[in-house]
This record gives C-alpha cells, sequence and structure tokens, in this order.
C-alpha cells in the first residue's frame, strides 16, 4: 500500500483524527460498559482490531511479518503492548465504568506530562522550572476532579478508586510509548511498518486481556446480555473506530510529526470533544469545576512540553 506521507501537515492530521475517532469510541465503550464487564470488553475490542489488521493487511499485500529490526526492538514492542494495550486498557476500561467518560478525559491529560517526563529521565535531562510547573498545573486539574463534589452522582469510594486506576493506565500506558520512541524513529518513512508495528503491539495485549479477564470470571456479569444485536454492534463499531482506526493514526501520527510535543497536544484534543459528546450522548454533566479542571489540565500540558 503506498501513501503519500510527504504532504503538509500529514502527521499533525493523523493525531487529530485519532483523537476524534478515539473520543467517539470512548463515548460507545462507556455506554456498553454499563452492561457488559469490562475485562470482557477490552479482550474483544483487541480482539476484533486484530482480526481487522490481519484482513486490511491481506487485502492491501502488507506483509505479516518484517524482519528488519534487531532483536531488542521486537522485545521493547512486545513489553509495550502488554503494558499499553493490556494492563493499561483493562484499568482504562474499567475506570471509564466507574466514574465516566468525561472524568477520565480530564485524567488522560496527564498522560503527556508522564510521557515527557519519563522521556527526559531516559535521555538523562533535568525538567527546567518552567516545566515542573506545568506538572503541578496538571496535578492540580487532577486534585480538581477528585475532590470534586459529586456525591450525588457518584459513590466517593468509587470514584476515587476509579481516579487511581485511570492514573495508573496512563502511567503503564506512557511507560509503554516511551519504550517504542526509538522504534519509531526507524519507521517514520513507511506506512506499512506503521501499521505492522502497531498490529504487532497489539499482539500482546489481546492476550493479556484475554488472561486477565479469565481470571476475572467469577466477577464478570452475566453474559445474556451480550447476545443481544444492539450491544454486539456497539462493540464492534467501537473496536474498529477506535482501536483499529484511531490506534492506526495515532501510530501515523507520533511518527511522522517532527515534534512530539505537537503530537501530544493534538491528543488531547480529545479532551474536549469527549466531555462534549458525554454530555450529549450519555448525559454527564459539564460542571464549572470540570470546565476549570480541563482548562488547568491543557494548560498544564502546553507549559510543560513547550517549555
Amino acid at each position: 500500500m503506498n501513501i503519500n506521507t510527504n504532504f503538509t501537515y500529514f502527521g499533525e492530521l493523523s493525531a487529530l483524527l485519532a483523537a476524534i475517532f478515539w473520543s467517539i469510541a470512548v463515548i460507545i465503550f462507556k455506554s456498553a460498559s454499563n452492561e457488559v464487564s469490562p475485562f470482557l470488553i477490552t479482550a474483544l475490542k483487541n480482539t476484533i482490531a486484530s482480526f481487522c489488521f490481519l484482513v486490511f493487511f491481506l487485502l492491501f499485500d502488507i506483509p505479516l511479518w518484517y524482519d528488519n529490526f534487531q532483536q531488542i526492538d521486537y522485545f521493547k514492542i512486545l513489553i509495550s503492548g502488554v503494558l499499553g494495550m493490556g494492563l493499561a486498557d483493562v484499568l482504562f476500561i474499567y475506570a471509564l465504568s466507574q466514574i465516566g467518560a468525561n472524568r477520565i478525559a480530564l485524567i488522560n491529560c496527564f498522560e503527556p506530562v508522564v510521557i515527557y517526563i519519563l522521556s527526559s529521565i531516559f535521555l538523562g535531562t533535568i525538567l527546567n522550572i518552567n516545566q515542573l510547573i506545568g506538572f503541578i498545573v496538571v496535578i492540580i486539574s487532577l486534585l480538581i476532579i477528585t475532590y470534586e463534589k459529586d456525591t450525588n452522582e457518584l459513590d466517593k469510594y468509587n470514584k476515587r478508586r476509579g481516579i487511581l486506576l485511570q492514573i495508573s493506565a496512563v502511567v503503564l500506558s506512557s511507560i509503554g510509548i516511551v519504550m517504542i520512541k526509538p522504534v519509531l524513529l526507524k519507521i517514520n518513512n513507511d506506512i506499512n511498518i506503521q501499521l505492522w508495528l502497531t498490529f504487532f503491539r497489539l499482539l500482546p495485549g489481546m492476550i493479556t486481556a484475554w488472561i486477565i479477564m479469565l481470571f476475572q470470571k467469577n466477577k464478570i456479569r452475566p453474559s445474556q446480555p451480550f447476545l443481544q444485536f444492539n450491544l454486539i454492534i456497539k462493540i464492534i463499531f467501537s473496536s474498529i473506530l477506535g482501536t483499529f482506526i484511531a490506534l492506526s493514526f495515532w501510530i501515523i501520527g507520533y511518527a511522522n510529526i517532527e515534534h512530539p510535543p505537537v503530537a501530544s497536544i493534538l491528543g488531547q484534543t480529545s479532551v474536549i470533544f469527549i466531555i462534549l459528546l458525554s454530555w450529549f450522548f450519555l448525559k454527564e454533566k459539564i460542571t464549572k469545576q470540570r470546565i476549570v479542571a480541563m482548562l488547568f489540565a491543557l494548560s498544564g500540558v502546553v507549559l510543560t512540553i513547550y517549555s
């Protein structure tokens, strides 16, 4: 498959499309998690997306294996998949079912800050004062969400547990992203290999999600609702849109944007889309505290990665 990736803003457009598609998928995942176990949703979405990649590769004659990487590169991709597409996704979907889409979106603004800090640590650099201030500003946004007076909407224990789980998901996902950045730098001119890497990273995530789901089988909600046609459509559509299409656009965008901070900023536009979509479709409230938290979070991200 030959696609021209050299036109202006190709990477930026890909990252923005990833944010839009992912936002729509999150709303559908949340809706489905009201009826089906989040553990089952995670395993199914990764499986469906893996199948989509296989079909796509066969249709467009993309090889199922690339042997031009070093062994350490394959190891990094596999571990990144376990952390980011397996453990982090399980925590994400479970937290989504507990605290709602707009809170999840706000906490996700923590991710580019964590990525930047981890990148700085691995590169042996020290954060400057503006970056530290940006980090503190993002923390403030998390505290605003944590201590928002919304006990009429959500049990305090479930809320704090959901927030903690999502923060853990963000940290695991960030570690996985930082791990594969050196690999992405080797393939930033070949969209076929970028898609293959996305698929190869998804496979260990799929296996991890099924293992976790099986260990949780005594806690899974009855599977009878899953037999409903509309619920099957929800899971299939959100899996294709979020884990197949959005994930592909995200990897392509991240690999083709010259300045990684730009990719992070565009990725965080999903917080705006998710808050609006969750208000319209899920009837989740847009409170003053959440608007303030969103502004703090986005400001902290910009301050951290552009300092």
